[in-house]
């Protein structure tokens, strides 16, 4: 499916904040998946880096599939040295030159040398912050990222945003109106924005509401609603809301209340919410951000409308926010509402329906592609590490917790249970799943002792490192650890641990591994596999290649996530017959150890498991078996979208194992 907006930030691999500024660029335009329940923006972001030294060029941006390309140029130091970065932004540039209507590059100023950086550049407003880092004027590079993505997307680069400040004058401590006067004069020196103050902005002579009402519905305004302690008193304050609300423009509100408020006007409600800190940055933050989202939203849900084939798009409408009664009083809308991602909960879609009619139905886009799937009592196992290189491939770490996350999400929506083989590194995505099902557990009803939401496995002598506090943790949270027991080939001490620091130990390692797994698999339905290393692993094979083969000679449904590189890229090359077993033992053989290992089990008669997974893959995207067609599988196989991804998944599943 076609994007309406995707981000690039390109930045040198040497520039010394590069470890975090893709991450928090990736949080703060499509989500945190540390926080996932928390609203994200949906942006999808990549990230192109690279230096002089390195063995490949810079992969080059495609705009194929996306509406609208947004270029981020950070211009440090490195980079402006860089002959590699040189050439690399000259193709960018001619990008942008030959799809002007669709691209934008907008540059940061990061070092002194930044202006001259070439390429018809200079002529371009840059980012200029108060000194060359992003961190230290973070509030400020937000406040110009999204004025920038706004003007962009609503195709109207030339014209300031207009902030209108809605505000009461009655309150006895002037609350209102003090803060309005220090807010506009804020904004008309400290930023680029316009702003619409009524008692300096309606002109005289002219009619009070038709100027009240042109300006908050004008295309570029965006509604600040300063909640003072009469605010909701207030006719012309009330009015304001309904103008804004009625049209669809953006508006937050900020806190000012002080004691007492008797009632507060109920319209006001569903939009966000910022108590007032003396800080008027936070403010347009989010403004802007709500303005973004939906903005943003708007033109998405219209494209994956156009785009339905079924059922009939003609009763699907758009609302680029979440439903709410309101949405009923100024326009009849259709039997069928698309809106933004997370899902309204039970009790919220419970009261629209009431209002609505039990006819209407509420779709979020993933439910809409995957619509009434019963999953109940299936059990859905999840491959998934990081891929080497990733940072080459265009995505980073962010990228896959995110999808695992709304993948994990929609999955326990339908009634699923996950299964993981995990560790307990740090950070790691065990932790990941544990804090999922601790969030999960907190949004369900009657969730006793007995429900468990994930089940993680571990091999011995992994965990042998469990302490009972660990224990406890995982319990709570809802997760149920499954302890794989030691091989019988081993007969050493089993209550001690052991090391693969040589092939004897590699080899008990490997069989330990290779238990876990087929035990996993033995308690699943289908598997998901996605990222992983191609090499330095501790069992036979690559980990998530082994899963691949262990799902598919049970029978399962396997789900491949070739589009983050990896051992699964690997995996959908060999499916597509773009690459043999001999590429996939190659790439084993860059750990220098497992030359010696291979020998090791060559030498003892020791399947490794290459024969069967060349077999396998022989018979091309059938081994797959997953209720997906050819081409839905050569969509999977490649895609990096998230909202694609999870849809095409579920919709299989469906299709393969669903309940009736």
């Amino acid at each position: 499916m076609k994007k309406n907006l995707a981000v690039y930030v390109l930045y040198h691999s040497q520039y010394e904040q590069e470890k975090a500024i893709y991450g928090d660029i990736y949080k703060l335009l499509c989500r945190d998946a540390n926080h996932p329940f928390q609203d994200g923006l949906d942006i999808p972001v990549y990230l192109r880096t690279g230096d002089d030294d390195q063995m490949c060029d810079i992969k080059p941006i495609s705009i194929n599939n996306t509406e609208k390309t947004f270029i981020l140029l950070l211009v440090d130091d490195k980079m402006y040295c860089s002959d590699v970065w040189h050439k690399y932004i000259g193709t960018v540039v001619k990008l942008q030159r030959e799809n002007t209507n669709k691209v934008q590059i907008l540059c940061v100023e990061l070092s002194k040398y930044a202006f001259d950086i070439g390429h018809g550049l200079s002529d371009k407003q840059f980012i200029r912050l108060n000194s060359y880092s992003i961190y230290a004027n973070w509030k400020e590079f937000q406040i110009r990222l999204f004025d920038n993505l706004i003007r962009f997307i609503k195709r109207d680069e030339l014209r300031k945003l207009k902030i209108f400040i809605s505000h009461s004058k009655k309150d006895e401590n002037k609350m209102g109106q003090q803060c309005a006067i220090k807010f506009r004069d804020y904004i008309r020196l400290k930023t680029k924005f316009d702003s619409f103050f009524d008692a300096s902005d309606i002109l005289d002579g002219q009619d009070f509401e038709n100027q009240i009402r042109n300006n908050v519905i004008d295309e570029q305004s965006l509604l600040v609603i300063l909640n003072s302690n009469t605010y909701s008193e207030r006719e012309w304050c009330q009015k304001e809301v309904l103008f804004a609300k009625s049209n669809k423009i953006p508006a937050i509100a900020v806190s000012l209340l002080d004691g007492e408020v008797k009632r507060s006007f109920p319209y006001i409600s569903n939009i966000p919410y910022i108590r007032f800190n003396n800080n008027w940055d936070d403010v347009l933050i989010l403004i802007l951000r709500t303005a973004l989202d939906q903005y943003s939203q708007a033109q998405y849900l219209s494209i994956l409308r156009e785009e339905m084939k079924e059922p009939d798009k003609s009763t699907f409408q758009v609302l680029p926010f979440s439903p709410e009664a309101f949405s009923y009083v100024y326009e009849e809308l259709a039997s069928n509402i698309i809106y933004p991602e997370p899902p309204l909960t039970k009790d919220e879609l419970d009261v629209l329906k009431k209002i609505a009619g039990k006819e209407k139905l509420f779709f979020t886009p993933m439910q809409l592609l995957a619509q009434a799937v019963n999953l109940k009592g299936k059990n859905i196992a999840i491959s998934v590490s990081e891929a080497p290189n990733s940072d080459f491939l265009g995505y980073g770490s962010e990228m896959i917790r995110d999808l695992t996350i709304e993948l994990s999400r929609h999955l326990l929506i339908t009634g699923a249970k996950m299964l993981y083989g995990g560790d307990l590194r740090k950070g790691g995505y065990t932790e990941l799943f544990s804090d999922m099902s601790l969030q999960y557990k907190d949004y369900q009803a009657n969730v006793d002792r007995e429900t468990f939401f994930f089940q993680n496995y571990f091999a011995w002598p992994i965990h042998l490192n469990f302490t009972t506090e660990t224990r406890l943790q995982y319990v709570n949270s809802r997760v149920k650890p499954v302890f794989v027991e030691c091989p019988e080939e081993y007969k050493g001490d089993k209550s001690k641990p052991i090391a693969p620091v040589n092939n004897d130990n590699n080899y008990i390692y490997a069989l330990s591994l290779l238990k876990m797994r087929k035990q996993m698999e033995a308690n699943a339905d289908a598997r998901v596999i996605l990222g992983g290393r191609t090499s330095d692993f501790s069992g036979f094979m690559a980990g998530i290649i082994e899963e691949f083969v262990q799902a598919v000679v049970v029978g399962h449904p396997v789900y491949l996530l070739g589009g983050f590189g990896g051992a699964a890229c690997l995996l959908a090359s060999l499916i597509k017959n773009e690459k043999k077993i001999e590429d996939v033992i190659a790439e084993a053989h860059k750990a220098p150890r497992y030359a010696e290992f291979v020998k090791y089990c060559q030498d003892k008669g020791i399947d490794m498991g290459y024969n069967k997974l060349e077999e396998i893959v022989a018979s091309g995207v059938a081994c797959l078996n997953n209720g997906l067609s050819d081409k839905q599988n050569a969509i999977l196989m490649q895609s990096t979208d998230i909202i694609e991804i999870v849809g095409l998944i579920i919709n299989g599943l469906k299709n393969k194992i669903g309940n009736a």
